[in-house]
């Protein structure tokens, strides 16, 4: 089953998308058992929108029930990552400023780039470290699907080059999709 549906990259179109195509998001299976097809069971609400403004605050995160094994989940758009406070898109310009040569310092204070409050170095240096060791696993899944990233060889020459073609929300989204567990 897949946590994250494809395709819905601002919070924005999250709250269009559940307004005019809840069934979007309605799972085929459950994930527990792979029966029957779950049914919609409310919806929790979750702090997404990390700006300074947080004019999207609260956002529903859409809930559904298996009546085969009892058992609730949930479906995030793809511009929300699991278990983390911030979004991929940030996610993403941190790890290249990282791999630019900034420092963690460096990267935790430029407020100026952001409309956000930055993350601090032992968050930055946590998704920095989650990333690197799941490297192979990841790379290994998005270098069958994408032979171009075969080209590249190294552990951060490999993620720009494959930034350059596609968000870290897609390739996450990708693997979430193709059963490899993201955070």
């Amino acid at each position: 089953m897949h946590r994250i549906v494809a395709g819905i990259y601002t919070l924005k179109h999250h709250r269009v998308t559940l307004a005019r195509d809840p069934e979007r998001y309605r799972p085929a299976c459950c994930a527990n058992c792979g029966r029957s097809h779950p049914w919609h069971h409310g919806h929790y609400t979750r702090k997404a929108d990390r700006t300074t403004s947080g004019q999207e605050n609260p956002v529903p995160i859409p809930r559904y029930f298996c009546s085969s094994c009892g058992q609730t989940c949930s479906r995030l758009p793809s511009c929300i990552a699991p278990r983390r406070w911030y979004g991929w898109a940030l996610q993403q310009l941190i790890l290249l400023l990282l791999w630019t040569g900034l420092s963690l310092s460096a990267v935790s204070r430029l407020p100026a780039l952001l409309d956000t409050p930055p993350p601090g170095r032992s968050t930055c240096r946590r998704w920095w470290r989650w990333l690197q060791e799941r490297a192979a696993d990841f790379e290994f899944h998005l270098r069958s699907a994408f032979p171009d990233g075969g080209r590249v060889v190294g552990w951060p020459d490999f993620w720009v080059s494959a930034l350059r073609q596609q968000s870290l929300s897609e390739m996450m989204t990708w693997l979430d999709h193709h059963a490899v567990s993201v955070p």
